[in-house]
């Protein structure tokens, strides 16, 4: 009967034990773009955005690189245009400058063309998502270039952040399950060349004055181009 009891016992602190938390992983993939390096233009001149971005993500936070195609999850990312036209406020206070352009969609295109930002849609060959896109000034001024995470949402119609928990093939060291989700992107454009000296002039820089954060310097630092037409 006392090994009755001691079986019993062992059975239920085996049912005790603590279930084993789960392991959360935010993924943030860095998209690299390149934009005619140029600070001055003249109306009718030409600018060309342009990404020839493999399949083989890397990710910000670890380093790693994951294979993620268009099967997976739509990158959504937004392209921005604004005009800096005052100096005290900050990007997201500046008017839109969509309408003072034309494009020129030859590889992938720019759909549904906002008052602001307009979706990206990037032609996908050869384990790679290319982009070539042409901005053509049609009036004078100082305008800014910039990208936006498209599954960001609002609040009145969020968007479900994509679920990657299939990217992460190792179990968690504690037994737990490993959870992964897409927290953004970093976008660079000219590895980080982007006249930035010019935002600063005509734009409220966040970045360096109120919130250097890691996020705040890549969207207004390196996610920016900005450029003078004259």
């Amino acid at each position: 009967m006392k090994y009755y009891y001691l079986l019993l016992g062992l059975l239920l602190l085996a049912g005790c034990e603590p279930k084993p938390e789960d392991e959360f992983t935010d993924f943030i993939f860095q998209l690299p773009f390149q934009m005619t390096a140029r600070d001055t233009i003249s109306i009718g001149d030409t600018l060309w955005l342009t990404a020839d971005i493999s399949d083989q993500l890397r990710e910000f936070n670890s380093g790693s690189t994951y294979k993620v195609t268009p099967r997976d999850f739509e990158f959504k990312t937004l392209l921005g245009l604004r005009e800096l036209t005052f100096p005290d406020k900050d990007l997201a206070d500046q008017p839109s400058a969509t309408e003072s352009f034309l494009f020129v969609d030859k590889t992938g295109s720019l759909t549904r063309r906002g008052t602001t930002f307009s979706p990206v849609n990037y032609a996908y060959a050869n384990e790679g998502y290319k982009l070539r896109i042409g901005l053509v000034p049609r009036q004078q001024g100082v305008f800014c270039l910039n990208f936006l995470n498209g599954w960001g949402g609002s609040s009145a119609k969020p968007t479900p952040t994509p679920d990657l928990s299939y990217l992460l093939t190792n179990p968690a060291p504690n037994g737990g399950r490993r959870i992964g989700f897409l927290d953004g992107f970093y976008h660079y454009i000219n590895e980080g060349n982007t006249n930035f000296y010019l935002f600063k002039q005509h734009c409220f820089a966040t970045s360096l004055k109120n919130n250097p954060s890691v996020g705040n310097v890549n969207y207004e630092q390196e996610a920016t181009f900005t450029f003078v037409v004259k």
